[in-house]
């Protein structure tokens, strides 16, 4: 450029030390004719690497349409000695990262001015808070999990468009890590990484739960973290991973928040300070989840066994039923009655009785199919819902039931043997109607005649 301040001091010297970015090009041809340091410093691009205006913004645009679209348009609105409204883009700088810029031109002769002001932390900032609070609306409309876990990983890859992320959710009684969310990860890479052992050495996820800290692989295929995934890795197309521990508020581990790279990649502060919002807002719908998921377990089933509660059960069978009588289809129920439960109490004390609960609920669900639902009534006494059952058929579960408990034990805290027996009544559904209390207590009644023939039997009214 020919123009200058005065004799020494260049209209280009001056912009240089201005930390806004500028470039400088013919309005007529579109030659870029200058960029300031300031733009250097954020896109990467010198001077000679910009032939023209629009093949710039083409190249470096989010989408091929956004130059005619977008840009030509609002060029049109300049006019001689005045600038431009502000027009907000978002652009990738020289090395693929993604910036949001908000800007304007002045037309001064032949010459266009652009001023690009960087707002990406803005961008940032209300982005992170809108992702926070459609988050938050989900949890408090109890939505389901995965559905938050998707809206925390897009939104760190709309942040960082180069980045695939992931949430793997812990769990406890198996030590390994169950899939929460990858949208945007190959099907065939979330199959192989669900349910994936919590260890050392198990990726970088695997690893980041075992160890309890964060876990940064700028190189998938050299490291040994990956020793055992690197085919996988490759053939889903990661080069890099970054793992974060997501925990609780007290500490106690939920799971594990990942950035994969598609090429290798070491972190920056910002991919730090990004991999710690997602971990928090992770943690938040986790944990929130397993609340509700407690509190919905305390309304619904039994503390000590796991089975259906009473008002669950009446609640279930009263539907199954409706259904039964509408399908005209078999219906039975089994009530049961451990034999001489409070001898077992006064004798191996009352951890022992739990145990013997518990045992006979883990016994009795290895033998009762998927479709029949099993409920502690209240103390030793249970209750099974048989749907689409016969009364033969119930009889014969029920026997089944009889023998798999007689030969059952539980041991106690000296390592003592607990045996112990159990009563049955049953009872089906007759006629095109009955009623969950009718059917109930007539089931209730065989059960108390089973106790009456001397226990560890099977009876029934209807025989």
């Amino acid at each position: 450029m020919n123009n200058t301040l005065n004799e020494s001091v260049s209209l280009e010297d001056v912009l240089d030390t201005t930390p806004i970015p500028v470039i400088c090009s013919d309005a007529v041809t579109g030659q870029v004719q200058y960029v300031n340091k300031a733009f250097t410093d954020l896109f990467g691009f010198h001077l000679n690497e910009m032939a023209t205006i629009d093949s710039w913004f083409v190249k470096v645009g989010s989408t091929a349409k956004f130059y005619p679209n977008v840009i030509e348009p609002w060029m049109s609105t300049g006019h001689q000695g005045a600038s431009t409204e502000f027009l907000n883009a978002t652009f990738f700088c020289k090395w693929y990262s993604q910036k949001h810029i908000s800007m304007r031109f002045s037309l001064i002769g032949n010459t266009r001015i652009w001023y690009l002001h960087d707002v990406t932390d803005y961008w940032v900032a209300e982005e992170r808070l809108r992702a926070r609070s459609v988050m938050l609306e989900m949890v408090a409309k109890s939505s389901a999990l995965p559905d938050i876990l998707d809206v925390i990983v897009k939104q760190i890859q709309k942040e960082n468009p180069m980045s695939l992320c992931s949430v793997l959710l812990f769990d406890k009684t198996n030590q390994c890590l169950r899939l929460g969310s990858g949208p945007s990860l190959p099907d065939f890479y979330n199959d192989a990484i669900d349910g994936i052992k919590v260890g050392l050495n198990v990726g970088s996820c695997g690893t980041a739960a075992h160890i309890n800290e964060r876990v940064i692989v700028e190189n998938i295929s050299i490291h040994p973290y990956w020793e055992n995934f690197t085919e996988l890795a490759k053939q889903a197309g990661l080069a890099a991973c970054w793992s974060d521990p997501i925990l609780s508020s007290k500490g106690e581990l939920l799971g594990t928040f990942a950035i994969y790279k598609q090429v290798p990649s070491a972190p920056t502060e910002k991919d730090f300070e990004l991999i710690q919002f997602a971990s928090n807002l992770a943690s938040i719908a986790i944990e929130n989840f397993r609340t509700q998921e407690a509190l919905e377990n305390m309304a619904y089933f039994d503390h000590l066994t796991g089975l259906a509660n009473r008002g669950s059960f009446f609640q279930q069978c009263e539907t199954v039923l409706k259904d039964a009588i509408e399908k005209k289809a078999p219906l039975s129920v089994i009530m049961m009655d451990v034999d001489n439960f409070k001898r077992v109490n006064d004798q191996f004390g009352h951890k022992a009785g739990d145990l013997v609960l518990q045992k006979l609920a883990q016994t009795s669900l290895s033998i009762l199919r998927r479709q029949d639902l099993m409920s502690r009534i209240g103390g030793e006494e249970f209750a099974v819902l048989l749907p689409l059952t016969e009364h033969e058929e119930a009889l014969v579960i029920a026997e089944r039931l009889r023998v798999a408990v007689e030969q059952s034990a539980v041991v106690d805290g000296k390592h003592q043997p607990i045996h112990y027996t159990v009563s049955f009544g049953v009872a089906s559904k007759a006629g095109a109607s009955c009623f969950v209390d009718r059917l109930l207590n007539r089931a209730d009644k065989a059960l108390y005649k089973a106790k009456a023939a001397g226990k560890n039997c099977v009876l029934s009214l209807d025989r």
